[in-house]
């Protein structure tokens, strides 16, 4: 089945486009909508689409060797996107298969859970059991717990933005994706240890950056009040000082001025 979406990175596209016009813009965007449906474009599908083609909009495609056209950095994102798919496709079957051998050693009973299993793909929640594993207790008894498997950028990128949406957007698109790059900059490093324990749940440890992050710019917000709160005092008290010398000053002149010569 055709992928219905591929990533788009707003601040990319705004930068990347600032130099066209919006009829230019709208040219574009198409395009790249006409490629990840269509592939590589022809003349033909591009006069189709968007008539003739701005030549600034046509600097942004490459052409192929059979002469066609696509937009290299969206070439890229497809690829990975679908890469990715099909990786967690691959675990997924590989997590029934194993799931269904063991079924097929266990009683009878088993048996309902194996035809639960049996089509792994067709569901939104393909992944889910494949990141559980089974532990034996000392009475035999089954219990699950999730298996830590790490998140990559979109998924990060995607809980911070809801997280921020929630928060009134209290931080810039640049900044939230720049936030989820250098979370997973940082735990790509330390190998996804959190303190010194391998890390169990990235959603939650996303949260707890994304409420830090908050509780930080809510203080500088609230430092910034106080702060022009007191420049307000500084500068009234300056009105008054300034007031006050010039009253001085004109009775003084007015002494001077009454004064016999």
């Amino acid at each position: 089945m055709k992928d219905p979406a591929f990533l788009f990175y707003s601040s990319d596209f705004l930068s990347g486009v600032q130099d066209l016009t919006m009829e230019e813009r709208g040219q574009y965007i198409t395009l790249l909508c006409l490629q990840h449906q269509k592939g590589h474009l022809t003349e033909k599908m591009i006069r189709l689409c968007c008539g003739n083609a701005a030549a600034d909009v046509m600097a942004k495609f490459r052409q192929d060797d059979d002469g066609l056209f696509f937009n290299e950095r969206l070439e890229i994102e497809v690829g990975k996107r679908k890469a990715h798919t099909e990786k967690q496709r691959a675990r997924a079957i590989d997590g029934w298969k194993k799931r269904k051998n063991q079924d097929c050693d266990t009683d009878a009973t088993a048996s309902t859970t194996a035809n639960a299993t049996a089509l792994p793909l067709e569901n939104r929640n393909e992944n889910r059991n494949e990141n559980e594993i089974i532990v034996e207790d000392a009475n035999e008894k089954k219990t699950r717990r999730k298996k830590f498997v790490k998140p990559d950028e979109n998924d990060v990128y995607n809980l911070m933005g809801e997280l921020n949406a929630v928060g009134n957007n209290f931080m810039s698109e640049d900044k939230l994706v720049n936030f989820a790059r250098t979370f997973m900059d940082h735990y790509e490093a330390n190998g996804w240890i959190v303190g010194k324990t391998p890390m169990k749940d990235w959603q939650s440890t996303v949260k707890n950056w994304m409420r830090r992050e908050w509780d930080k710019i809510k203080n500088q917000k609230s430092y910034g009040k106080q702060s022009n709160s007191t420049a307000d005092s500084i500068n009234k008290a300056e009105q008054l000082f300034r007031d006050a010398v010039a009253i001085s000053n004109a009775r003084d002149q007015a002494r001077q001025d009454s004064t016999p010569a």
